[in-house]
């Protein structure tokens, strides 16, 4: 054998050993699962519920920090700056991984490349909400009244660049209407302005406001989605109704820095599909309104990547760049 191969054989060897002692040895101390949104909602309660099943079964303390701010992307920065030892996670989604770095140049990492994804964990469903006060009670109503003019049709968000946002952009480009986009501050000021009828729809997430649709104060129209939730069996998707389905609900998966050895993503990756398995961490979930969706690490990167393209097309399409 020539020195060359012999040099290429010891290489890969190495690579092999020390892939295993990642595995072996990780984690070796604390583990801290960075959340991008605010203690309190259900990305919060997501990502602590994790937490205490992950330090369960890795034998290390598995801490939340709550890194707020720029619409998410002071968190995804500081998890794709980290070291990628498999201590420094994240659990996030679309906002963090595609849409933050997609709106701003100085967002402080290139995008969904950034990052080595392990598992995709839950979904989030994202619907179509209107005040029960209002008589935009179906799509083709609400079509109708879009058409009539620029903007005669307002729809909330949760704030520019957001999940909600992307959707209601998705939605006027269907209909071929321009509509008044509203973002407020966070979930609770949007829904009182849904609730009291300052704003006229709204896709938002089903977590908060499946109490006011149960109440009658809202009005669900249809889930932004391939397919119904089961928290909300009998709300039809928008394809059923005869507009395009979307797949855009608000998914949550955990990923790191990229470069994260193998190894260390495999274990990781098995851990958190025996918490999706935990009946304990399933009926906290669902209770919330949250539907399990676990996807392995290879389909959650293919599930990323075409997320990309998708929100990547809609922000190609309306122009809207550097969200303030």
């Amino acid at each position: 054998m020539d020195m060359k191969k012999s040099l290429i054989l010891a290489a890969a060897f190495a690579a092999f050993g020390l892939s295993q002692a990642s595995a072996d040895t990780w984690p070796n101390r604390t583990v801290t699962l960075i959340n991008p949104y605010a203690a309190g909602g259900a990305a919060d309660l997501i990502a602590r519920t994790l937490a205490e099943s992950l330090t369960r079964e890795l034998g290390q303390p598995v801490v939340v920090d709550n890194r707020t701010g720029g619409s998410t992307a002071i968190a995804g920065k500081a998890v794709a700056s980290a070291e990628a030892d498999g201590h420094t996670l994240i659990i996030a989604g679309s906002p963090t991984f595609v849409i933050a770095p997609a709106l701003n140049a100085d967002a402080g990492y290139s995008g969904a490349e950034a990052f080595s994804y392990v598992s995709r964990v839950v979904n989030v469903p994202n619907i179509l909400v209107t005040s029960a006060k209002g008589g935009l009670d179906s799509l083709e109503k609400i079509k109708e009244a879009a058409l009539k003019e620029p903007e005669a049709i307002s729809y909330s968000s949760v704030g520019p660049g957001s999940l909600p946002h992307m959707i209601g952009l998705m939605f006027a480009d269907e209909i071929g209407a321009s509509m008044l986009h509203m973002p407020y501050q966070g979930v609770a000021p949007a829904t009182v302005d849904l609730l009291a009828g300052n704003v006229d729809i709204g896709f938002m997430n089903a977590t908060a406001l499946v109490p006011h649709i149960r109440s009658g104060d809202l009005k669900a129209l249809a889930i932004a989605s391939t397919k119904r939730s089961p928290q909300l069996p009998d709300l039809p998707t928008m394809g059923e109704l005869g507009f395009q389905d979307y797949e855009m609900g608000t998914w949550y998966g955990v990923a790191g820095p990229k470069g994260l050895p193998e190894a260390v993503v495999a274990k990781l990756d098995a851990a958190l599909a025996k918490a999706m398995q935990d009946s304990e961490v399933l009926n906290r979930l669902t209770t919330a309104g949250v539907d399990p969706f676990y996807l392995p690490s290879a389909d959650f990167a293919a599930f990323v990547a075409s997320d990309a393209e998708t929100v990547g097309g809609i922000i190609e399409k309306s122009g809207v760049r550097n969200a303030d």
